[in-house]
């Protein structure tokens, strides 16, 4: 009787290994065609230095990368929502395996700057710390997506000379 039953038990364990594996192979193929969707439109571009506007509120400033296409002192002004990540719909772009398709984003709110990691596998950091719900940004704040850094400027909006 115990055979049978150890029997069972192991075509079931087999049968539930197998769906594991079906639907993990699903998730890398899915993952793996969203990421080559094209470039998006509205996709930001990296201003030169000469051309930054002073009277923008906010800008994310990359600090540390080992991404060839981010380099440190890249710029990206924070003028709309913006998401950031690995997909073809991300505003700022990673190509990093450690970055989720759409790993976080940051958006306004009241005035303030607001940091949401989207479910990202392997987490997004505001100085070191884990975000695990929306957290407001200040000054000087470093965001960590995978392996890029960037740090968070907000000039003269937090004396309120650019409202």
């Amino acid at each position: 009787m115990s055979a049978v039953l150890l029997l069972i038990l192991r075509y079931a364990f087999l049968l539930l290994l197998v769906i594991f594996i079906t639907r993990l192979v699903k998730w890398m193929v899915s993952d793996l065609l969203t990421e080559q969707a094209p470039h998006p439109v509205g996709q930001l571009e990296k201003p030169e230095k000469k051309e930054i506007n002073e009277t923008a509120a906010s800008r994310l400033v990359v600090i540390n990368s080992s991404s060839p296409d981010l380099q440190c002192g890249d710029t990206f002004l924070i003028d709309r929502d913006i998401v950031l990540g690995r997909g073809g719909g991300c505003n700022i772009l990673i190509k990093d395996t450690f970055a989720s398709n759409q790993h976080a984003r940051v958006f306004v709110r009241k005035g303030q700057y607001w940091l949401e990691d989207m479910g990202s596998t392997n987490g997004t950091f505001v100085n070191e710390v884990q975000v695990k719900q929306p957290v407001v940004l200040a000054d000087g704040d470093r965001i960590r997506v995978g392996s890029v850094t960037f740090q968070f400027v907000r000039w003269g909006h937090e004396m309120g000379l650019y409202n």
